[in-house]
This record gives structure tokens, C-alpha cells and sequence, in this order.
């Protein structure tokens, strides 16, 4: 190989490792957006797990509370 064979293939592995480190910052300012979003996410899906465990104790208590009624009513009657 002759230097200008050289030359030529450095600068084009240089280009290549440019275009490289613009992908890896690219990749790497979309993860730093995503990162709040999934923190933020994550929070939404704990609410929604203490709205469900709240509304599930809701139900238990309701059909506890039917049960009792269910049990009066044929006094009642």
C-alpha cells in the first residue's frame, strides 16, 4: 500500500468514528429524555396499584358489609 492508499483509509476510519460518537451522543440525549419519562411512568403505575389495592379493600369491606345485611333481612321479613 502506498501512503495515499493510507491516508485515504485513515481519513475514512476517522469519518467512521466521527459518525460513530454523533450516534452515541444521539443514543445517549434520547436516553436522557426517556429517563424521566419512565421515572414518571413508574410513579403512575404505583398510584394505579394503590388505587386498585384501595379499591379492592373497598369491595371486601362492601361485601362484608352485605353479608351482614343479608343475614338481617330474613329477620326482618
Amino acid at each position: 500500500m502506498d501512503i495515499k492508499q493510507l491516508q485515504a483509509d485513515l481519513d475514512a476510519t476517522v469519518r467512521g468514528n466521527d459518525i460513530l460518537k454523533c450516534e452515541v451522543r444521539n443514543v445517549l440525549d434520547a436516553l436522557s429524555c426517556a429517563t424521566p419519562k419512565l421515572k414518571y411512568l413508574e410513579l403512575q403505575v404505583l398510584k394505579q396499584d394503590e388505587n386498585i389495592n384501595q379499591l379492592t379493600n373497598n369491595l371486601q369491606e362492601c361485601m362484608t358489609e352485605l353479608g351482614v345485611v343479608k343475614g338481617i333481612l330474613p329477620k326482618v321479613f
